[in-house]
């Protein structure tokens, strides 16, 4: 029987950047990270701890934790052996086991959150009834247009509204079964909506919504941004992963306005990408790095540049923090236009 390193693979895979890459939005708290358990409904003060400097986790509601394998075997139903395989990326699920050997080549785009039959039209359901919710709900849409987001690019990028109140009875005219709602994440073991009052953003493969992140209107509720449980890919991916060049943003309404604006582009929604996402992205030749002008940003910016060598292009954005930021501004396009010219400049220099 092989010996496991457990301590090496710890060390190799970070306990808090596995916890990020299945959706969970986690921010200092002292020592601690900390962030919404998605072992339990987590209202009110967030409860699971992460600790990086001892390389655990533990929800101080649910009364678990452990360390990173753990988290990985409660999130996917696995033992041990099989959690070590999967964070080790040796595992393939019996429900992608029939993937030809040509296709297990390209890691990215085949094991991302791979779901039943039941599971993959919950997630089509919930896209199609937000969307349709979105068209006819003003207040998300003027949220949109204030933030430069309108037109082509809202059927474009499939986004939606979650209204809170209606998934449920739509799922059931649907003859679709809540349980595999339940199991992929857009309904809470008491049936609420994960995504209620949310704009929807979906991230969608040959036609197929294979995860949601869902952005409040609100300016009280926490987190702002919510994503569905499973790894959390490159959004935007099937569309740019035909070009040359792109812009690598860290949010979600960056990648928007740059999509809006007619540019390929793909957000990482945090600051960390997956080593398999790394891989795929070295198959563009020129990566503008468009994060945000905040420390953590930068600090993400220059480790992926030097991760990504010299195809990867540092640009910082005059006078703003994101992209984002630009879209409302009337000559925002032009600014980001102007900006990507000059650095992409200095590197010929």
């Amino acid at each position: 029987m092989t010996l496991i390193n457990t301590d090496a693979i710890k060390r190799e895979h970070p306990v808090e950047a596995v916890i990020a890459d299945y959706g969970v939005e986690l921010r200092p708290s002292g020592r601690a990270l900390v962030g919404r358990c998605p072992f339990h409904i987590d209202g009110g003060r967030p409860n699971l701890h992460v600790y990086p400097d001892d390389r655990s986790w533990f929800c101080y509601r649910c009364g678990i934790g452990g360390d990173v394998i753990t988290f990985i075997g409660r999130m996917e139903g696995l033992g041990f052996r099989q959690a070590v395989d999967r964070l080790c990326g040796k595992w393939v699920s019996s429900q992608s086991a029939r993937v030809r050997p040509t296709e297990l080549r390209k890691p990215y785009r085949t094991r991302t959150n791979a779901w039943g039959r039941d599971e993959r039209a919950c997630l089509a359901a919930a896209v199609k009834l937000y969307h349709n919710r979105l068209l006819s709900e003003l207040t998300a849409l003027r949220y949109l247009w204030e933030r430069g987001i309108e037109g082509s690019i809202l059927e474009d990028c499939r986004l939606g509204y979650a209204s809170g109140d209606e998934l449920t009875a739509y799922l059931r005219w649907r003859r679709l079964p809540a349980g595999a709602a339940r199991r992929v994440g857009l309904l809470g073991r008491g049936g609420q909506e994960t995504m209620a009052r949310r704009i929807v953003v979906p991230e969608i493969r040959s036609g197929q919504p294979i995860w949601l992140v869902g952005r409040t209107t609100a300016r009280d509720v926490v987190p702002k941004y919510l994503g569905l449980p499973g790894r959390k890919p490159l959004l935007g991916w099937e569309a740019a992963s035909s070009e040359k060049c792109v812009c690598l943003v860290e949010g979600v309404f960056d990648y928007l306005a740059l999509r809006s604006w007619g540019y390929p582009a793909l957000a990482m929604v945090g600051t960390h990408v997956r080593p398999a996402a790394l891989d795929a992205l070295k198959r563009f030749e020129r990566i503008y790095l468009v994060l945000d002008t905040d420390e953590a940003g930068q600090k993400a910016s220059r480790e992926l540049a030097l991760v990504l060598g010299s195809r990867a292009t540092e640009v910082i954005l005059p006078g703003v923090k994101d992209v984002a930021e630009l879209a409302p501004k009337p000559d925002g396009r032009a600014i980001l236009a102007r900006a990507l010219h000059q650095w992409e400049g200095a590197v010929a220099a």
